[in-house]
């Protein structure tokens, strides 16, 4: 799996979109041009058949049931019980060939975690994906050392050696103004001005950064202090290990408990005194089994355009990612109803698991559907990925989150090409997907910062959706956060994407 990731992927592509100017290439959107697509019919090339797409209720069911299961880590009763759910559906819907690609992947469980200072109990959340050293079960064992405090520093020069670290650990910020600023966002309602920034909830080097190095240095564990996320200490990651193995046990703080301990700590300090900690962390790493489900629907050829999203989650993932997942279900309704014959080719619609631990299914989807296995014959020419239809919410004044009564900002990669960045931004401004971000792929060279990474590292020609909302990896990730009214024109936009790739006569 690519280091880069989502670590600071999208703040880098934002940045780097800027730096370049792409405003005056291929993907900008001056007036002239937004005006001229908003003429567009609103019935798109596929309208045909909007009527065998499911409505608003149907497709928002299915990321309820979903929801429902709780938290869908591969291995569990719950990853499971999803991946005959997604199964059951594309055999309901009439789909050919469907399989199951089998992957091993990993399945870390925290069964216990603790902090305390002085022997008072301190709310904290364990950090994912740390404290372990191979598969098995790992227990840190009551860690008792002296806290330091080093800041938002992720290399002080003091000495951490046999002690807990104590750092301030930011997001990356990423600048949605000067997405705006050179034109490749649409916003017609003027939801944003030229300095609205967003955090990156994905993480950044803050963390990795200092993590590694402290460790490195023989630190005895690490608190994390979320100074900029919202009021709780639950920020459940993807997996960070293949940047190297996260041996060292850590907790997320946050902020305010964290402000609190800070002050302890300073305090402490200035009276000549060093503060104590105990902390522990117990669970097991354990290898099982993973995979995805895929469908097909035949058209003339054997060419194949794949559809896809990932049903697993860290916690109930409501946003991550049953919305994505419910938008490719149903898509594959819809299309199963359509005859052979007015599709020049084929699709394969694609539903994953081990987002959260290291991509192992999406490297042996990959493999198997490039190696010529199932209905596409290996000849794969787009793949269009749906993740996160979700509501924004930000901060309030109470350390909370509230809604800000507008849609998360869709950042929508695609490959550099004129034909298909054309396609896809007329669909989207068609149907009037307001606050997407529209950015080329291969801004950060080899790495596509999305679930679309691996097929585009293979050459593929790729549209992929992402957001990013502060409460994507806790259990504040609701069924409330997904959009109803925003689930149709999602799926119509994608549907006529696919429809006019489908229906070209040539690679695009």
């Amino acid at each position: 799996m690519s280091t880069m990731r989502k670590i600071a992927g999208l703040t880098g592509a934002v940045l780097a979109g800027a730096a370049a100017g792409i405003g005056a290439k291929a993907f900008a959107l001056p007036a002239a041009r937004i005006r001229q697509m908003e003429k567009l019919p609103p019935k798109g090339p596929s309208s045909k058949y909007y009527d065998r797409l499911p409505d608003a209720d149907t497709i928002l069911g299915y990321a309820s049931d979903l929801v429902d299961m709780g938290a869908r880590l591969p291995g569990t009763d719950a990853g499971a019980k999803a991946q005959a759910y997604v199964k059951n559906k594309l055999e309901e819907f009439g789909l050919a060939d469907i399989m199951i690609i089998p992957a091993k992947t990993k399945l870390y469980q925290c069964e216990e975690y603790s902090l305390a200072v002085e022997g008072e109990e301190v709310d904290c959340c364990f950090i994912n994906y740390t404290g372990f050293d191979g598969f098995g079960p790992f227990d840190s064992g009551n860690i008792e050392a002296e806290l330091v405090y080093v800041g938002k520093d992720t290399d002080a020069d003091v000495d951490v050696a046999g002690k807990i670290v104590v750092a301030d650990v930011e997001f990356s910020s990423v600048p949605l103004g000067l997405a705006k600023l050179v034109g490749t966002m649409y916003d017609p309602d003027h939801t944003y001005d030229l300095t609205e920034i967003q955090k990156n909830i994905y993480m950044g080097e803050s963390f990795t950064d200092g993590y590694f190095n402290y460790m490195s240095r023989g630190a005895a564990g690490y608190i994390g202090i979320l100074v900029d996320y919202y009021d709780t200490p639950e920020y459940l990651s993807e997996d960070y290990n293949y940047l190297g193995e996260m041996k060292l046990p850590g907790m997320w703080l946050s902020y305010s408990t964290g402000d609190k301990l800070r002050r302890k700590i300073q305090d402490a300090n200035k009276k000549g005194r060093q503060l104590k900690a105990s902390m522990r962390l117990a669970g097991s790493m354990q290898q099982v089994e993973a995979g995805a489900v895929v469908g097909f629907v035949r058209g003339k050829s054997k060419e194949t355009i794949l559809v896809h999203s990932h049903y697993d989650s860290v916690t109930c993932g409501a946003s991550e990612d049953a919305s994505g997942t419910a938008a490719v279900l149903a898509l594959a309704k819809m299309y199963a109803q359509i005859p052979a014959e007015e599709l020049e080719k084929s699709i394969a619609f694609i539903l994953m698991d081990s987002h959260f631990s290291d991509y192992d299914t999406h490297d042996a989807v990959v493999e198997a559907l490039m190696g010529g296995q199932g209905n596409g014959g290996g000849n794969i020419i787009a793949n269009l990925c749906i993740e996160h239809i979700c509501d924004e919410y930000k901060r309030n004044e109470e350390g909370g989150i509230s809604p800000t009564g507008q849609i998360e900002s869709r950042i929508v990669f695609t490959t550099k090409g004129k034909t298909l960045n054309r396609i896809v931004q007329e669909e989207f401004i068609r149907h009037r997907m307001k606050r997407s971000l529209f950015l080329p792929a291969n801004l950060l060279g080899d790495d596509l910062c999305t679930d679309a990474d691996m097929f585009y590292r293979e050459g593929i020609e790729v549209c992929s959706m992402v957001s990013g909302p502060i409460y994507l990896y806790s259990s504040d990730d609701t069924l409330d956060k997904i959009p109803k009214d925003q689930l149709v024109p999602t799926c119509k936009t994608f549907s006529d994407i696919l429809w006019r790739l489908i229906n070209r006569a040539s690679r695009f």
